[in-house]
């Protein structure tokens, strides 16, 4: 298995919800340097967060999926409706924010 970086985050946070993302598509991600981040100003280095996915097969397939987040691109799937309390949600979310109802297509 051999790592690879494919993106570099302004903060810890961001880092974080980049992996989250990559991992919501099924790609393993890890975030490193976050601790080193709270050095920023005071190291002679470059201390920002990186994401690292562990196949290096997958590089291009989440470098795809950041562009696509970094542009706002992130709708995933049609909308649907609630099965139990016929709420309308976007296409990107999993369970009903009104009554925590769960999608059942996916």
């Amino acid at each position: 298995m051999t790592a690879s970086k494919v993106y570099t985050a302004s903060d810890p946070v961001n880092a974080e919800i980049v992996k989250d993302y990559l991992g919501s598509h099924g790609i393993d991600a890890e975030v490193r340097d976050q601790y080193l981040w709270g050095g920023m100003g005071d190291l002679p280095a470059n201390v920002y967060p990186s994401v690292w996915i562990h196949h290096a097969q997958e590089h291009e397939t989440a470098r795809s999926l950041i562009a696509d987040f970094e542009a706002g691109n992130t709708h995933s799937g049609p909308d649907w409706e609630c099965p139990d309390c016929r709420e309308s949600l976007a296409g990107q979310f999993t369970s009903c924010w009104r009554c925590g109802g769960s999608r059942k297509d996916i």
